[in-house]
């Protein structure tokens, strides 16, 4: 099963670029933790999201 999802984020890499993918999740991520807040008042996992989207925010690719 991995090896289909695999296959399925190279070929999203190749139409977009590696960047638009990173900024994709990083969106997904800052998402992700205001729902968390807004409907579920859990701060400590909005937190957690929240770091994970400015970590991907840190990654530098002009690939």
């Amino acid at each position: 099963m991995h090896k289909e999802y695999m296959e399925l984020l190279e070929g999203l890499i190749d139409k977009l670029t590696l960047s638009a993918i990173l900024e994709m999740l990083e969106r997904i991520c800052h998402k992700k933790a205001e729902n968390l807040r807004t409907h579920w008042d859990d701060e400590n996992l909005a937190k957690l999201w929240d770091k994970a989207a400015r970590q991907i925010e840190q990654i530098n690719i002009d690939v």
